[in-house]
This record gives C-alpha cells, sequence and structure tokens, in this order.
C-alpha cells in the first residue's frame, strides 16, 4: 500500500528533474540532476537523482502513488520498452536499467511538454484567472498530442476545452512534415485549463541529427538558441547572448541593426540567409569578433522582445485577460520579462523560479497529485469513468489548492555534514564558528570580502536565490572584473544581479514590481546608479531580486546588517559556482569552489572558513623552514603522459577529485615521491642532484601542487623541542 506520495520527473533530455509532493500535494522536495552529479544541464537517466529523492524523504519507491513524467522529444512509454534491447548493445548506460530509473511497480502517466508547463504554474499563480503562456524551444510532437487511443495514460492538451477564439497556426498543418510545439497560450480560473492558442513549427531537418535538428526551427526559443550555438558552441547559453546583447552599444555601436526575425508570431519570418552567412562560428576565443557578436545578439534580442511583446498584447486585448503567467525557457529572458511588466498592460505578471525545463517536473507532480485527487472523489461518488472526470473543464478547484511553490525545496545538509567537509579540507582550510553568520557576513561584506553563502536547502531552478550564493558589495565598480575573471573564471562582460530588500526597492530602481525570483530587469535611478556599479550593466539595467523577510529571514537580516554599515539596502548576488559547473548543493561542492576561485570566504552554515596560507607565507614558518615539512601526494591521483619517440615527455595530464590539471614532468616527479616519508628537504637534494633544478622551483612546484589539492603536509619535525609547530591538518583554534 503506497503513502500517497507524487513523484514529477522531467526525465532522458536535458535538465532532468524531479519534484516529490506528499498526499496532501505539498512540496517535499525539488531537485535538477545536474546538482547530484555536477554535470550541468545534465539529463538522460534520473536513477541517481529518484535515489537522493527518495534517500533525503526517508520514502521507499513502495511509498509512490503516482510517477508523471514528461520527456520533450518523444513518448517514454515506448522508450522503455525498447532499452532492455539497446542497453545490451550498450547504446544507454546500466541507469537506464535501474529500478530507480524504471520504478517497477508504481503507477506512471505522462504529460505532453506545453501542458506539462502550463500544470507548472497553475497552482502556484498569485491569482486565481489569467493567461499561461508557453514560449520556449520545441515541445511534443504533433503525433505525440494526437496519437488517441495509442496513448493510454497519456494526457495532452487536447484533453483540454477550447476556449471562445481559439486559434491554431497553421490551421491545418501539412503531415508529409513533422510538426513540435512552439508557442502555446492557455485561459486559467480556479484551476481549470482552456486552450486559446497554438502555435507548431516545422521539423525542417531529419530529427535524428546530433540536435534534433533544434537550431534549423522557427520558434522563439529555438532562433534564440541556434544565435547561442552560433556564438558560443552550447545552444544552452541564451544567458549569455541576453548578457552581451547591451554591449552592441559599445562594441558594435557603427554596424546597424539587421532582423533576425520578423514579426507577428502567427506568422512568424526567419532571416535564413543570414543566419547561413553570418561568419565565424562558435570562434569566441577570438576578441575580433566580439563587436560582430555583440550586433547578432542584439539584433535577436530585440527582435525577440518586439515580437513576443507584440503577441502578448494582441492577446490580452482578444482574451480580456488581465493576469499573466509566463513559462517556458524564453521566461528566463529578464530583459525581455521587464519590458512585459512594464508594457503588456497585464495588472500582474508572474513568472516563477523554475520556469524552464526543470520546471517541468513540478507541472507533471502537480497534475499527478490533482488527477489523484479527482480519482479518489470519483471513487467516492462510486463514479466508473475517472479519466472522464480528469480531463473535464476543472481538475482542481480553488477549495483545494496547495501551499504556493518556493524555491528553497533541495537538499538540506546538518552541522556535522559541513564539519566533515571542512575536516576533508582541513589541509588547506582554516575555520571558525560564529555566533551570528548574518552578522559576520554583512561585516566582511562592508569590508570588500567577497564570500560564499551556503545555508539551509538549496534552490530549486537556474538562480542563485540566497541560499547558495556569491555574495560582494555592489559598491566597488571592480567586483565585475574581480568576480568574472578571477572567482567565476568566465566571459569579463558577464553581469550581476543584486538582491535588494523589498522595501527600499523603489527608492534605487525604475518601476519596480516584486521579483522575488530575479526574473526581470530594471533601470536604476540615475541619482543611484553611481553608487551600485557593479550590479548595473552598461545599459544601465539590473536584474534585481526583491527580497522580503518571509521570503528568506537569515539572507533578508545579512542585507539589513550590510544596509547597516554601508547605507545601501543590497548586495550583488551571483549563483556559487564557477564556469562550466551548476550551483553547489553540498558542503563539498562549495568548499571545492571556493578553494579554486579567488573567493575571500565562504560562510557554511555557523562556520566562516577562509584558506590557509601556503606554509612558507605562514608566520609561523619562512621558506627555510618549509624543507622540514613531509609533501603526501593524493592517493587517487592518476597521470596521463604523453612522449617523443625519443622517450622526451611532450604532456602531463594529473586526474584527482574529479579535476584534470595540466603539469610537467617535474611536477609528476614530484608528486611520485611524495609518498608521506620524504621531507621536502629530502626531495629538494634528490632533484637538484638528479636533474639540476633549482631550488626556487621545487619550491614553487610543490606550492602549485598544494593550491591544486594534489599533496598536503603531514608533518613537520622541529629541532627545537620548546619550538610551536603550526598542525596543517587540522582546523585553527
Amino acid at each position: 500500500m503506497s503513502a500517497g506520495y507524487t513523484l514529477g520527473l522531467n526525465q532522458y533530455t536535458h535538465s532532468a528533474s524531479a519534484v516529490l509532493l506528499d498526499a496532501d500535494g505539498c512540496v517535499v522536495f525539488a531537485l535538477s540532476k545536474e546538482r547530484v552529479t555536477r554535470k550541468k544541464h545534465d539529463g538522460g537517466d534520473t536513477a541517481e537523482l529518484v535515489r537522493h529523492v527518495l534517500e533525503q524523504a526517508d520514502i521507499k519507491s513502495s511509498d509512490l502513488s503516482l510517477v508523471v513524467a514528461n520527456n520533450h522529444l518523444f513518448r517514454i512509454s515506448p522508450f522503455e520498452e525498447t532499452l532492455p534491447w539497446a542497453a545490451a548493445l550498450d547504446q544507454y548506460r546500466p541507469g537506464y536499467l535501474s529500478d530507480d530509473n524504471l520504478l517497477p511497480g508504481v503507477r506512471k502517466v505522462e504529460l505532453t511538454h506545453h501542458l506539462a508547463h502550463a500544470w507548472s504554474v497553475l497552482q502556484d499563480a498569485p491569482f486565481d484567472d489569467g493567461l499561461i503562456v508557453v514560449m520556449d524551444g520545441i515541445g511534443s510532437t504533433w503525433h505525440d498530442l494526437h496519437a488517441g487511443d495509442a496513448a493510454p495514460e497519456t494526457f495532452t492538451d487536447l484533453d483540454l476545452p477550447k476556449a471562445e477564439g481559439f486559434e491554431q497556426v497553421p490551421h491545418d498543418p501539412d503531415l508529409s512534415t513533422g510538426w513540435r510545439e512552439g508557442e502555446s497560450a492557455f485561459l486559467f480560473r480556479d484551476g481549470a485549463l482552456a486552450r486559446t492558442f497554438k502555435r507548431w513549427i516545422a521539423e525542417k531537418t531529419p530529427n535524428f541529427l546530433y540536435n534534433y535538428g533544434f537550431e534549423n526551427m522557427e520558434s522563439l526559443g529555438a532562433v534564440y538558441s541556434r544565435i547561442s550555438s552560433h556564438i558560443f558552441g552550447d545552444w544552452n547559453a541564451c544567458g549569455k547572448i541576453m548578457g552581451l546583447a547591451p554591449c552592441a552599444g559599445e562594441w558594435a555601436a557603427e554596424t546597424p541593426r539587421r532582423k533576425v526575425m520578423s514579426g507577428p508570431l502567427e506568422s512568424l519570418k526567419i532571416n535564413w540567409a543570414r543566419l547561413h552567412a553570418e561568419p565565424a562560428p562558435n570562434q569566441w576565443a577570438n576578441s575580433d569578433n566580439h563587436p560582430k557578436y555583440a550586433r547578432l545578439a542584439d539584433d535577436v534580442q530585440k527582435d525577440l522582445e518586439d515580437i513576443a511583446l507584440d503577441f502578448l498584447k494582441r492577446l490580452r486585448e482578444k482574451t480580456g485577460a488581465t493576469h499573466l503567467c509566463l513559462v517556458g525557457g524564453v521566461a528566463l529572458n529578464s530583459t525581455l520579462n521587464g519590458r512585459i511588466h512594464r508594457e503588456s498592460g497585464f495588472e500582474q505578471v508572474y513568472i516563477p523560479p523554475a520556469p524552464g525545463d526543470d520546471g517541468v517536473a513540478l507541472g507533471c507532480a502537480r497534475f499527478g497529485h490533482a488527477l489523484l485527487q479527482k480519482e479518489n472523489y470519483a471513487r467516492a461518488q462510486t463514479a466508473s469513468d475517472a479519466r472522464a472526470l480528469a480531463d473535464g473543464d476543472t481538475i482542481l478547484n480553488s477549495a483545494t489548492k496547495p501551499e504556493p511553490f518556493h524555491p528553497y525545496q533541495g537538499t538540506e545538509f546538518e552541522i556535522t555534514d559541513i564539519q566533515a567537509a571542512l575536516q576533508d579540507k582541513a589541509a588547506w582550510l582554516e575555520w571558525v564558528e560564529v555566533d551570528d553568520a548574518a552578522e559576520s557576513a554583512a561585516h566582511w561584506l562592508a569590508e570588500s570580502e567577497v564570500i560564499g553563502w551556503f545555508q539551509g536547502r538549496s534552490e530549486f531552478g537556474p538562480r542563485a536565490l540566497g541560499n547558495r550564493s556569491i555574495l560582494a558589495t555592489p559598491a566597488d565598480g571592480k567586483m565585475i572584473k574581480r568576480i568574472n575573471s578571477a572567482i567565476k573564471k568566465r566571459e569579463s562582460y558577464r553581469p550581476f544581479a543584486p538582491t535588494v530588500l523589498a522595501d527600499h526597492a523603489d527608492d534605487w530602481f525604475q518601476n519596480v514590481t516584486p521579483s522575488p525570483y530575479m526574473s526581470l530587469t530594471v533601470n536604476a535611478r540615475t541619482d543611484k546608479a553611481g553608487q551600485i556599479p557593479a550590479v548595473i550593466h552598461f545599459d544601465g539595467t539590473a536584474r534585481i531580486q526583491t527580497l522580503r523577510r518571509r521570503e528568506n529571514p537569515l539572507y533578508h537580516r545579512l542585507i539589513e546588517g550590510f544596509h547597516k554599515r554601508t547605507g545601501i539596502p543590497m548586495v550583488l548576488n551571483t549563483s556559487f559556482n564557477i564556469k562550466g559547473e551548476p550551483l553547489v548543493d553540498s558542503p563539498s561542492d562549495a568548499i571545492r569552489a571556493f578553494l579554486d576561485s579567488d573567493l575571500d570566504a565562504v560562510f557554511l552554515g555557523p562556520f566562516r572558513a577562509w584558506k590557509r596560507p601556503w606554509p612558507a607565507d605562514a608566520d609561523e614558518l619562512g621558506d627555510s623552514a618549509l624543507g622540514s615539512l613531509t609533501p603526501q601526494a593524493d592517493s587517487t591521483f592518476t597521470a596521463e603522459v604523453t612522449s617523443s619517440a625519443d622517450g622526451d615527455v611532450l604532456s602531463v595530464r594529473l586526474m584527482a577529485g574529479g579535476n584534470t590539471h595540466d603539469a610537467d614532468a617535474m611536477e609528476l616527479g614530484l608528486l611520485e615521491h611524495s609518498d608521506g616519508t620524504a621531507t621536502v628537504a629530502e626531495l629538494e637534494a634528490f632533484f637538484v642532484e638528479e636533474f639540476d633544478a633549482e631550488v626556487s622551483e621545487i619550491h614553487s612546484r610543490l606550492e602549485r601542487l598544494w593550491k591544486l589539492q594534489l599533496l598536503h603536509f603531514i608533518e613537520h619535525a622541529a629541532t627545537d623541542p620548546e619550538e610551536v609547530i603550526p598542525d596543517w591538518s587540522t582546523p585553527a583554534s
């Protein structure tokens, strides 16, 4: 007998995610797979993620009443039927056949993609009626929506009634070509959805290509993503395009605008001639390309804004709706969202914390719980056709609306977990427990430190909202270069967001509307922008996060403390990660990112940690005393060496702790001889005699290996019994 839990999954595609609801529909846990596997936008099977979710909730798969899943590329049930054969041919890793992925014995239901997006916001909007508009790259296929009896336990838009004036574009697609969802719109009232718009996009190239032909499709999200691929070689780097667009005013001011897309949306035209002829694909490393890239980014950004805004205004006039929910990948474009808030004419605009495909898991879970409610009601009424009830005008009414979703639903760690993670890196860290982490952090931010802030449960969605954040003062414009280059190790133009106390936001920014999830950009007030240069972009805008005390009390208190010290009611907030990695999730993730960056300190729960100095730089030791220390190499390190035909070493790569580092023959030799028995002095003697190495060079290589955490020191043998020896393996008292 199950315990009534509902599990929603975004499965077998990018940004795999899971959301668990209890029998009352309350969110128990929500997390993306990338936070567990440490691979950004990780997709495929969900075995490792589901195992993590069940462990965190302390339940078994037998406690699940229902699993609801979505995949925007294909239906899941037929795919899973092929897995035993495909896995036997090594086409898929073993995790695909894991019980944690397939969940045998648990009832499963599927949603089509745009319906799942709609459900991700339906019950959490701060109003009871309005429009839900889905804009993304690609959704489910025409076939998936129209499979009829061939798709048991699959719910689609076609299960919903048509609103008055429903429009489908094209009206009668030529089914000799494949079609996918491009944009969809739904009207809702008191939990009931109705279709009001659907635009289909043609699959212009074979869908078995490396990217399913995605870059040749004609949705707003797909075209924008094509520009991301062209500039950065990554279809999922759309945030970089949005940030790059304002640079055109400085880098490409003399280059005239040229349209990438032309509206209206219903008859969207793509300038394919320009896109096919656009030079220098995926050559960002050559700075000569930056002006043309900035112009391309600015063109597609302005086209997106103009077309989407025009469509939404007309949709508002057509339907009479006064409230708007925006979901799908396009809803991550905060510059567009800012214009929608200011110019679309809706009284309220709501964008959830995870509008992209990771949020699909929430939509699946919400739908599943509502379906169980209706089926339970049907059984109570002795009705026999639960499916018909679930497909009717109302699946859920306002009396059973659950508590609104908030983003802090991920993994939570005990103090003992944090202490263990600190101790694991004690050779490189010092730390102290503080009485008040928020006050301590506010003090150090006011002193211009850049800190990692790790507190409570991790956020669900792509934004760091104050539990897994890098924080700094917004008053120092030099922070932009420092954080981008030395800490996050990314493109220099990338902007940073302010988290501002909601009660003070209007004093510093124009046309402020609540933005608790960092969803939109606003203009800074001209008399204030100069005081907060680190969070103002080239065009004078900022992607604000407005914060009320009830949303995150500890983070709110930190900013209050900073405000008290500086007069500025905000801090610079960016995601706690370095380039190419997802947001940190665990204390170990946070410490690893801290040690691999130029962060000054990291706050983990009640602890403030900072980096130990290189022993020769410490007050207790000088370079002359370094020789008495005993280095110990990481026991897990492996090396890959390339040699010439004459045996000369051409290259060395060192692997340890999931990281790969370029090295040379001397560094490899030092690691191989750092076995915990030889002191630095003994290594010096050996390498000077055998390889004619300089002592200073040996010290320099040891320091690099130490900073890379490839070796640590386990002993300091004193010659003077009265000498006080620092212990390099335990924290400072």
